[in-house]
């Protein structure tokens, strides 16, 4: 292989694993994003009132 193949190939890989990379990051993010829409669906305040010792900020 030649310095110009053998960097041409480095580079492709880069960009692979970049591209890699990033599907990722979406994948992690749309993650986060569905387990806090599950929070806020499942958060009531009133179980936090009604916790021993009072409201929420006790």
């Amino acid at each position: 292989m030649t310095p110009e193949q053998s960097a041409r190939l480095i580079e492709l890989v880069g960009e692979a694993i970049q591209r890699e990379d990033e599907a990722a990051v979406e994948r992690s993010f749309n993650d986060f994003q569905r387990g806090m829409a599950a929070l806020r669906a499942d958060f009531d305040p009133r179980r936090l009132q009604e916790a021993p010792g009072g409201g929420a900020n006790d």
